[in-house]
């Protein structure tokens, strides 16, 4: 016999593949975006490369790819973390 405790172990741990496929497609997609800013600013600026803070990064579509994918990526996972904990906090 399932208890409630045991069925609101389960949920917490459960993701649904579907969720974590949409947060993939939406990583691939902004780091799509990131890449085609990336070809459009080497080539429409002739920018070879950037300074930021002291730190010099090459302009280019695998640096924008890259530069988008991380950034929408860690923003997703937090925002997760913080809904996850949220939930929690309700539940008790």
């Amino acid at each position: 016999m399932t208890t409630e405790s045991d069925r609101r172990t389960r949920r917490s741990r459960w993701i649904p593949t579907s969720l974590l496929g949409l947060l993939a497609a939406t990583v691939a997609a902004s780091a799509a975006v990131g890449a085609a800013l990336g070809y459009a600013l080497s080539v429409g600026t002739a920018l070879e490369d950037v300074t930021v803070l002291g730190i010099t990064f090459v302009v280019s579509p695998t640096t924008g790819a890259l530069y988008a994918g991380v950034a929408v990526g860690v923003f997703l996972v937090t925002l997760a973390f913080v809904f996850a904990s949220i939930s929690r906090l309700e539940d008790s």
